[in-house]
């Protein structure tokens, strides 16, 4: 937690305010946290251009230990389009572009649906919403991430999305024309735009932002998002092993941590002459010049009296309680931010989080808006989220439609339904027969895959991965025949990002034999999850949330049973669910109090792997590991109850390890004597054998007792084999390779 006191003016405006919750910044803040469950903080006030606050709390991963601070990077979501923006000002400060330049003089590649539109749009145009494009028209081909989809792909669709109003006639939000105006700087630059940024805004300013491909490391200060399932925050879409380069990066890819965001503001709040030169101050006024009118809701009209609503370049303008302000937005599943200018009074604010946190942001700015423009009159975070989640309820109850009642969609009655189909922006997904049911996936989107289900009359598509958390109809619309296919969302006020209703599918070719878009089918296994990344499955790395366990993949070299590194095993990582993984590190810093740690053995373990050890059990030839692995066992027995089809490893929710005992205050550490090695096959490896010292008993129960404390049970047959209780009833088995 990182605090700075507040001045003497801004305490007095605090202390004036009547209701106990208002007493202090430090009040709304604690209150956030408390009213909207959120898995960390972080929020910073300047005042008349100086920081005066600064606090935050929470973790970079929950159970992970690791505390957020002010040098934490976030995600800032769409606040990355005022650096975009900015990077363009620069290059028209060096007299290498001009705001009223058509694009596709820049970039001649680039279309619009109308021939007239793609002539005329000017590089100005790219920043302000007002394309005719649909709001969040295309946003598909940006998220859900990971995705196949290039910046190229980006160009190349715009010409097939069709308009929802005519040009520069309206506003509607859209994403891909900042990952247009990214390609336009980088072409006139001859940079790609994750350097160039980089070059013209975090540099010269000295902003900790990070943008691009990287590898991480267990040692990365970085907060990774969470979405609240079951009463609780769970990670999701965690950064695993080499972070790549996004397509979306212009639009919303840039992190950055909560200081270099309040040195950002104060750029803009309060620029000296260094400011100054980096960007002049006729730029600085055409980008907070009012572009495209904007709707103004029923609660900023309720909250800050605005009368007046604006986009400018990467920046919204508004009033508020008659002054002056500039702000944006950023939302990520997961990833919420704002930052608040008050540019009259040098003063403002930014808020981030790691978690669900709509609501707390619009609640949290009301609050710290007012502490400058009504001093002592901001309402509660209680009074305020109270008032702002009894509209959505009704809405809830009269939009949404009840999807409980799920039955799957047989192949036999979906004949003339299934095959390849095509858009021409999104491009092929398949709705093909698979293991007796009908999937639905997605080429150049592989997390949008899943199976298909009917819900009273209609066909829903029910996602596979959990963070894609909005749902889709598949509609055939009638007398238009069974060759074309329209989506909808099932939650009509759900994320405009997820533009399923600007999708029109044509049915382009019969489903392939023996072949879809899903995952491969292993004996014994027909649910294999499509994931293909730890962060899709929703795993961590362990060594990510506790540096101290003892990492040693017997699979990922040849120290193992089967004499050889098996295939899926790309590195020696220990990757487990969430839960699994956050309860280890809870087990290992239990440990570390009496001077002992883990040592794993095997964590999640691909189903690609456990196919190649029915293949090996099923030779007989191969007696190479034999002395050491299974002495008084024919090989022919290892199948069962040593070597099955299925293993719960595939789930991501079982560990295989052992126990260290360490030097005090040393790094030093020796194995305890558990009585047999590592995936023995012997009636010895049976946790409770008779066959064992008392001592080798003492330190199996030592290793239980630890492990049950946070929900491992233990497999009886070997001494070493844990399964957390989280994943007692999951049945989804994964495939991709530990990268």
């Amino acid at each position: 937690m990182n605090r700075w006191r507040v001045p003497s003016l801004l305490l007095g405006m605090l202390l004036a305010a009547p209701a106990a919750a208002n007493q202090g910044l430090d009040a709304a803040f604690e209150a956030a946290m408390q009213r909207f469950h959120l898995p960390g903080l972080a929020v910073g006030v300047i005042e008349n251009g100086r920081v005066v606050y600064k606090r935050t709390q929470g973790e970079l991963i929950v159970g992970s230990g690791r505390k957020i601070d002010s040098n934490t990077l976030f995600k800032i979501a769409s606040n990355s389009k005022a650096m975009t923006a900015s990077t363009l000002a620069r290059l028209v400060d060096a007299g290498k572009l001009k705001w009223d330049d058509a694009v596709v003089t820049r970039l001649p590649s680039f279309r619009m649906f109308d021939p007239w539109v793609t002539r005329n749009l000017q590089i100005g145009d790219l920043l302000v919403h007002n394309s005719g494009l649909p709001e969040g028209g295309g946003d598909l081909m940006l998220w859900p991430e990971p995705n196949h989809f290039t910046r190229s792909d980006i160009i190349a669709g715009l010409g097939h999305i069709k308009p929802a109003y005519s040009f520069r006639s309206g506003y509607a939000y859209d994403n891909l024309l900042y990952v247009v105006a990214g390609e336009v700087a980088a072409a006139v630059a001859g940079l790609p735009y994750e350097a160039l940024v980089k070059r013209e805004v975090f540099d010269p300013l000295g902003l900790d932002c990070r943008v691009g491909e990287w590898q991480v490391t267990p040692t990365d200060n970085i907060a990774q998002p969470h979405v609240w399932r079951d009463g609780r925050n769970v990670p999701s879409s965690v950064d695993e092993g080499r972070v790549p380069v996004i397509t979306s990066a212009a639009a919303g890819g840039i992190r950055c941590s909560l200081d270099a965001m309040l040195k950002w503001a104060g750029n803009w709040l309060d620029p000296d002459a260094k400011h100054l030169e980096w960007l002049s101050v006729e730029q600085r006024k055409l980008m907070w010049t009012a572009r495209t009118p904007m709707p103004i809701s029923d609660w900023r009209k309720a909250h800050g009296n605005t009368h007046f609503y604006a986009y400018a370049y990467g920046f919204r303008l508004a009033d508020v309680d008659g002054q002056w302000t500039v702000s944006h937005t950023g939302t990520l599943s997961g990833m919420y931010s704002v930052m608040m200018l008050l540019p009259d009074r040098k003063s403002g604010f930014v808020m981030m989080t790691n978690g669900e946190g709509d609501a707390a942001r619009t609640v949290l700015t009301d609050v710290l808006t007012r502490y400058f423009t009504r001093p002592g009159q901001a309402q509660s975070v209680t009074a305020l989220a109270d008032e702002l989640e009894q509209p959505r309820t009704s809405t809830t109850e009269t939009d949404v439609v009840d999807t409980a009642g799920r039955i799957a969609v047989a192949p036999a009655e979906a004949t003339n339904r299934l095959g390849v189909w095509r858009d021409p922006w999104f491009g092929e997904v398949q709705i093909c027969a698979k293991d007796g049911e009908v999937r639905f996936g997605s080429l150049k989107s592989p997390m949008l895959s899943g199976r298909v289900v009917h819900v009273g009359k209609r066909w829903l598509v029910d996602w596979d991965d959990d963070a894609v958390d909005l749902e889709a109809w598949l509609d055939f619309p009638a007398g238009e025949g069974p060759q074309q296919m329209r989506m909808a969302k099932v939650d009509p006020e759900g994320d405009f990002s997820f533009d399923y209703e600007d999708l029109a599918f044509t049915r382009t070719a019969e489903c392939p034999n023996g072949a879809s878009l899903a995952s491969a089918n292993f004996a014994g296994n027909p649910t294999v999850s499509n994931a293909r990344s730890a962060s899709a499955a929703g795993m961590l790395d362990v060594a990510r949330l506790s540096r101290g366990i003892g990492i040693d993949m017997r699979y990922a070299g040849a120290d193992n049973f089967v004499g050889r590194p098996i295939d899926g095993y790309a590195k020696p990582r220990c990757l487990l669910k969430a839960d699994a993984a956050a309860a280890l590190a809870r087990v290992q810093r239990a440990l570390e109090k009496n001077s002992m740690r883990l040592h794993v053995f095997d964590c999640y373990r691909p189903a690609r792997a456990v196919h190649e050890f029915v293949h090996w059990a099923k030779d007989p030839a191969d007696q190479a590991t034999r002395a050491r692995h299974y002495p008084n066992l024919d090989k022919s027995a290892l199948l069962g109850d040593y070597i099955a089809p299925v293993s719960g490893h595939s789930k991501g929710y079982t560990v295989d390890l052992s126990l260290e005992q360490c030097a005090p205050g040393k790094s030093a550490c020796r194995m305890l004597d558990m009585g047999t090695p590592f995936d023995l096959f012997d009636p010895r490896a049976n946790t409770d054998s008779p066959q064992i010292t008392p001592e080798q008993r003492a330190n199996r129960r030592l290793l239980r007792d630890a492990m049950q404390a946070e929900g491992f049970n233990n497999y009886p047959m070997e001494w070493w084999h844990f399964t957390h209780r989280s994943g007692a009833d999951a049945e989804i088995l994964y495939d991709f390779v530990i990268p």
